[in-house]
């Protein structure tokens, strides 16, 4: 199982790393995060999941 976020920010053992590593990256989890806590700021970058979840899933113009 994974641990995306917490409350008290950073956590990292042997085993584990809050928050998950790669979770920036994923729409999958960013937009149903956002529904709970759109506010909540990821304490490595200080984005809010709104931002982080814009970023990931604006639109961009295709390659020529």
């Amino acid at each position: 199982a994974d641990i995306i976020l917490w409350s008290s920010g950073n956590w990292a053992s042997s085993g584990l790393v809050i928050p998950h590593a790669a979770f920036r990256g994923r729409a999958f989890v960013l937009a149903p995060a956002c529904e709970i806590a759109a506010g909540w700021r990821d304490p490595v970058s200080g984005l809010s999941l709104a931002h982080l979840h814009a970023r990931l899933t604006r639109p961009r113009p295709l390659p020529r």
